[in-house]
């Protein structure tokens, strides 16, 4: 018998690998490096993100994760599925439609309009059991989703505004705008916006 219940923070090992294997299943087997089981408690309790876990007897065999967002589009609240797991051996029974159904319960308590979810890169999506499963579970398809990896932003042609959002000061210097940072090692540093390192 197949149960499910609300992920807790005790829970955050089993969440990690769970993870931690569907990532490395969406990377073709690339083994991740451990996921930060204390990010995945920070998460759990200090932001909006749920989650629910499948058990066969006391064996964890799937997993959903959720985030709450808001948008003028959704009028409102809505979740998003930022991950679903089902271990290997227990697919094509059930299970992700029972963790798809807790998500719907969840979602309903909190008023969110619609749910979400993101989906590999195409063609991949299009030939995958995965898309026909989420149509018969309701969903719709909206088209791609993009991101933009903020942690690189560094080498991005957008790294000087994003800079200017996070920097200390902004200011004006003859030399035109500027900001004030400081680096990895507490130095203050200026930097001209037009690209040259003022101090």
């Amino acid at each position: 018998m197949v149960t499910t219940r609300e992920v807790s923070v005790d829970d955050v090992t089993t969440v990690t690998h769970m993870v931690a294997a569907l990532l490395a299943e969406l990377e073709g087997g690339q083994v991740q490096a451990g996921l930060d089981t204390q990010l995945a408690v920070d998460l759990l309790i200090k932001e909006r993100v749920y989650g629910f876990l499948a058990f066969a007897e006391a064996r964890p065999v799937g997993i959903i994760m959720l985030s709450e967002s808001a948008a003028l589009f959704a009028r409102g609240t809505y979740g998003i599925i930022t991950e679903l797991y089902v271990v290997p051996d227990q697919r094509s029974s059930g299970i992700a439609m029972r963790l798809i159904e807790a998500a719907v319960s969840l979602g309903t308590v909190k008023g969110w309009g619609q749910l979400e979810l993101g989906a590999p890169r195409q063609p991949t999506w299009s030939r995958n059991r995965s898309l026909a499963f989420y149509l018969k579970a309701g969903f719709a398809e909206i088209g791609p989703r993009l991101k933009l990896p903020l942690h690189r932003l560094g080498q991005s042609i957008f790294a000087e505004r994003s800079t200017v959002s996070q920097g200390v000061r902004t200011g004006r210097l003859a030399s035109g705008p500027f900001l004030e940072r400081r680096d990895s090692s507490n130095r203050l540093l200026k930097k001209s916006l037009a690209g040259r390192r003022l101090a």
